[in-house]
């Protein structure tokens, strides 16, 4: 099984090109993590978002463009992004990291697939998607009981 590739900076390319998922975390300057209060309990994972693309490096190149604001098309950076400019973020977090790590994957179906397992374990862990994930795919009706989150 495919394991997650160690955390890098967000200001690094990745390697990695193909069909991948990827998670995007905050961290101190230190890389200790800052835990993210949640609706059921703090994330100390520091999990920002999940995502997934069949053109892994690009699609992370383009969150940190669009956190820039720098014309690149990805909903979660741009939310990003606005919440550094707008929130009091800068405030609370002003000596941070962001990271990311990729988890590749062999096919589009399977990364849509791992994608939405992620996020549906994330959300039956804390009650909520990661803060900069808009929502769940496919909605709220699946089989909660055999999801497998280990």
């Amino acid at each position: 099984m495919p394991r997650w590739n160690e955390w890098l900076s967000l200001e690094k390319n990745a390697n990695y090109k193909d069909c991948g998922v990827y998670k995007i975390r905050i961290v101190d300057l230190k890389y200790y993590p800052i835990e993210i209060p949640r609706f059921l309990c703090k994330d100390k994972d520091e999990i920002l978002m999940i995502g997934s693309s069949i053109h892994t490096a690009e699609r992370i190149r383009c969150f940190r463009s669009a956190m820039e604001v720098k014309g690149c098309t990805h909903a979660e950076g741009k939310r990003m992004y606005l919440i550094k400019q707008y929130t009091d973020f800068m405030t609370k977090y002003n000596n941070y990291k962001i990271q990311y790590s990729i988890k590749e994957l062999y096919d589009e179906n399977e990364t849509r697939k791992e994608e939405e397992r992620l996020l549906k374990c994330y959300f039956k862990r804390h009650g909520e998607v990661p803060p900069l994930n808009n929502n769940l795919p496919k909605g709220y009706n699946i089989d909660w009981e055999s999801l497998n989150c280990g």
